[in-house]
């Protein structure tokens, strides 16, 4: 399945930085490593560390902090 604005779920199947999980009963891409990824987030916000970023299979991206989701938004992942 191709998405216009988001990765195929062959792409999010295959890629080394996230880690495929089962939560309540949905299937989702999480990000491995937010600092790797976001180093000026967490630096702002010591907190965002412990946050996370996932995709559904539709290649749609989530995330439970504002700046992550700013971020993709522009293309960041």
């Amino acid at each position: 399945m191709t998405t216009p604005d988001g990765p195929t779920q062959d792409q999010l199947e295959n890629s080394d930085k996230l880690t495929k999980r089962t939560v309540g009963g949905e299937l989702r891409y999480y990000v491995k490593n937010i600092r790797e990824h976001w180093p000026v987030v967490v630096e702002n916000d010591p907190n965002a560390a412990g946050r996370e970023a996932w995709f559904t299979p539709d290649g749609k991206f989530h995330a439970t902090h504002d700046q992550l989701r700013r971020d993709a938004v522009l293309g960041v992942l």
